[in-house]
């Protein structure tokens, strides 16, 4: 098991599926039902279903190439993250709120889909360095958020948290430079990840403070 990956294969898995979780958990309330439920399955299945089958034959590609690239979808969506905790922690400090996307069921099977899709970047970047870590991550993830869906719907908003965000960029930038590193053909050990991922939270802090 490869920790950093599982952690971060799970970070972001949690991320957003939880954004389809909350979605879910509003259409349920309104359709008293569990169609919603069938519909975010589906969208979520659409995505990561490949992701996990034809995905996982990235690991035959130059392994500097595949780390490369990584590293360039890890640092993207971890300031996309940083960007997004953000404005969070602004709008939060205005006293102002988020409003949720409303309309047909339609809304629960794109949503889903999406959110899924914008995972399986990252699941894509780390699925090179250990396979069933990522898939382990992935799976622990959406079993609770499934779980908090079906017996804590009132509750589940709060998993989208901007400190979520906040830590879970940290992880990523400090992923992202481990394999810039390694993609230059320097030897360093995983190790250096924790002091890495201090630094981030640190720079992190500071930029949200801006």
């Amino acid at each position: 098991m490869d920790f950093g990956i599982f952690f971060a294969a799970f970070g972001i898995s949690l991320l957003e599926l939880s954004e389809a979780g909350a979605v879910t958990a509003i259409y349920q309330g309104i359709y008293r039902g569990f169609k919603p439920v069938l519909y975010a399955i589906a969208g979520v299945l659409l995505v990561l279903v490949p992701t996990f089958t034809v995905g996982k034959y990235i690991i035959y590609l130059p392994l500097n190439y595949v780390l490369a690239a990584s590293a360039i979808i890890l640092f993207y969506f971890g300031y996309r993250l940083l960007r997004s905790a953000r404005r969070s922690f602004k709008r939060s400090g205005k006293g102002k709120g988020s409003e949720e996307e409303r309309g047909d069921l339609a809304v629960v099977f794109t949503v889903s889909a999406i959110e899924a899709f914008e995972a399986a970047l990252v699941l894509i970047a780390l699925i090179p360095r250990s396979y069933s870590s990522t898939l382990i991550g992935t799976l622990s993830a959406a079993a609770i958020v499934i779980i908090l869906t079906a017996v804590i719907k009132d509750q589940i908003a709060r998993i989208r948290l901007p400190h979520l965000k906040y830590v879970l960029s940290a992880l990523l930038f400090s992923l992202g430079t481990l394999w810039a590193i390694e993609a230059a053909g320097i030897d360093i050990t995983d190790l250096v990840l924790i002091p890495f991922f201090l630094a981030y939270l640190g720079i992190n802090y500071l930029i949200i403070k801006l």
